[in-house]
């Protein structure tokens, strides 16, 4: 293509030093002018009589040999060869330091040098290759690769070289890695005959371990070995891995008595229940036990200091019998003391403290709390009682229910026990006869506020 160009561009140039020639010296042969041609869309365009100025030109070399020297030296062009062609320049370089963590952005670039001139330049595919720790042989990162045009350059003064610079977007971290170690690039060129390789450019990838924090046990204090106890953690990553954590539960002479795991995000709040994975049974009651987690991003594994807990109370199952109340009065006002109390034992050997709570429930007042304490049982029966004044004026004419609740299990599995009365509160409003020495109190009190209060009037307003 270059060749006929050449061709073209001298036919027409000696055309016109020629008649230039011919009209400043006299023809020697006369050049006749481009002769129109008409074409089929109505309008006109020139053609070239190549035979003419092929005629004019042999004419011209026999009559003018000095002009005809000196119009070739003018409109001589280098001829190119591909065995001239010169191989490029490349190289890979980062901005960054050569040990990067896995989340670090990974700033590669390639700078390729194209010493060739622009009539000869050939377009280049541009290739990324890794080599990954682990791994045996370099993979192609960029699926496509990247097209380095021949007027992709930029002239550099100081190198008087013409080059370009890509970076790869199918590299920006190594979050990918699961090991760490030497990461080896290189850089592939091709124009099409030939290939060419880069040299190496070696990084050192490192990992940001998991760590762990606000290690915790939620858990009445002391737990019994059915309550709800919770372990819970807040692990964090700052590469952004899923963390596998694992809670490890020991018990008090070390022994591992039970584990679970769970793949958490960086940052959440993390909760084992140990109901939920059965740590514990009614074996464990009174007993002391440890725990410690281990947890890994795929990378690094790593474990905590040993913690304490939880320390689990012992257990009690109680006997609960004979749930009674006895009112004051057999009348049963509102206004009275009723004695409610209940048999309890601890079927368990030894002792037990526990809190005994006492609620009533009327319509007007459904499940009041009205009293609570601590016993210690043991296995011989005992009563226990409360001795309150749980109604008010309300209640009057209303049955009522009551139920004990304890804080161990009874012989039913249950924590609590409800009695009901089947007669109701008595329906007497006032607590005092209408003809009695506290009612005339009462009445002389009201009479005496009464002339009070009118004496201050009149001294005020009719003095």
């Amino acid at each position: 293509m270059r060749g006929v160009q050449a061709a073209l561009l001298l036919l027409l140039a000696l055309m016109a030093v020629l008649t230039a020639v011919a009209w400043a010296e006299g023809p020697t042969q006369s050049i006749p002018p481009p002769t129109p041609v008409s074409s089929g869309g109505g309008g006109g365009h020139r053609t070239i009589d190549f035979d003419r100025i092929f005629k004019a030109l042999e004419d011209g070399k026999t009559q003018k040999p000095q002009k005809f020297e000196q119009l070739k030296k003018l409109l001589y062009i280098e001829p190119f060869t591909t065995e001239e062609y010169l191989s490029p320049r490349m190289a890979l370089y980062t901005t960054g330091n050569e040990t990067i963590s896995r989340s670090e952005k990974a700033n590669i670039y390639a700078r390729v040098e194209n010493p060739n001139p622009i009539q000869i330049r050939r377009a280049y595919y541009l290739y990324l290759d890794v080599l990954e720790p682990g791994a045996t042989d370099f993979r192609q990162v960029n699926s496509i690769p990247q097209i380095i045009q021949i007027n992709d350059y930029t002239y550099d003064k100081s190198t008087e070289q013409n080059f370009t610079v890509r970076t790869f977007p199918d590299l920006t971290d190594f979050k990918h890695l699961k090991e760490v170690g030497p990461v080896v690039l290189r850089m592939r060129l091709t124009d099409g005959l030939r290939p060419w390789t880069s040299k190496n450019l070696t990084l050192t990838v490192t990992n940001n371990p998991p760590n762990i924090s606000n290690l915790t046990i939620q858990a009445p204090t002391p737990p019994r070995y059915n309550d709800p106890i919770v372990y819970r953690s807040e692990p964090a990553d700052v590469d952004g891995d899923l963390i596998n954590l694992t809670i490890h539960v020991l018990s008090g002479e070390g022994g591992e008595v039970g584990n679970a795991s769970q793949d958490v995000r960086s940052g959440q709040v993390v909760d084992f229940r140990a109901n939920e994975y059965g740590f514990f049974s009614k074996a464990d009651a009174g007993k002391n036990f440890s725990y410690y987690y281990s947890f890994g991003d795929g990378i690094n594994v790593s474990e905590t200091e040993l913690q304490q807990g939880p320390n689990l109370r012992r257990s009690a199952l109680l006997y609960v019998d004979n749930p009674r109340v006895m009112p004051e009065d057999e009348n049963q006002y509102w206004w009275q003391n009723y004695n409610f109390s209940i048999d309890m034992k601890n079927q368990e050997s030894g002792e037990a403290k526990v809190a005994v709570t006492l609620l009533t429930n009327t319509p007007s007042h459904p499940w009041k709390r009205v009293a609570s304490k601590e016993v210690v049982l043991g296995q011989d029966r005992a009563v226990v009682s409360f001795n309150v004044r749980p109604f008010d004026v309300l209640d009057a004419n209303q049955t009522f229910s009551y139920r004990f609740m304890y804080t161990e299990p009874d012989q039913h599995q249950k924590d609590y026990t409800e009695a009901e009365r089947k007669q109701p509160i008595g329906a007497k409003l006032v607590k005092y006869h209408l003809v009695s020495l506290p009612m005339f109190l009462n009445l002389g009190l009201l009479l005496l506020l009464t002339l009070l209060a009118g004496m201050v009037v009149e001294r005020r307003f009719y003095r």
